[in-house]
């Protein structure tokens, strides 16, 4: 579901350079609504501490947001936004991919 979710917003992403400022701005409200599904690596009452490898991917995820809503408010260049948005959401993928097969814990 994660790396769907992280997928789904890099496809979003494709061809916004070719976009006008307010379809680069509506991608990004896009992208912002697709991660709103993304889930937080561990609930206040889990007994047991979250993977750092899942705590590193929802800051990954976490900081992509925070750069969409930070260019749609032109606090930072859409150009330098769509940046650091595509390196955030390619770390995160890379992160989940890389740790997808790690055996999982019986409950």
């Amino acid at each position: 579901m994660k790396i769907e979710i992280i997928t789904n917003c890099l496809d979003l992403l494709t061809g916004f350079e070719h976009l006008t400022n307010n379809e680069k701005k509506d991608c990004f409200s896009s992208v912002i609504d697709t991660l709103g599904s993304y889930p937080k690596p561990q609930k206040k009452t889990d007994i047991q501490r979250a993977k750092t490898y899942q705590i590193a991917s929802y800051l990954f995820v976490s900081t992509a947001r925070n750069y969409c809503k930070l260019s749609i408010e032109n606090f930072i260049k859409l150009d330098t936004g769509i940046n650091v948005i595509q390196y955030n959401l390619e770390s995160a993928l890379s992160i989940l991919t890389d740790n997808q097969n790690e055996p999982q814990a019986v409950k």
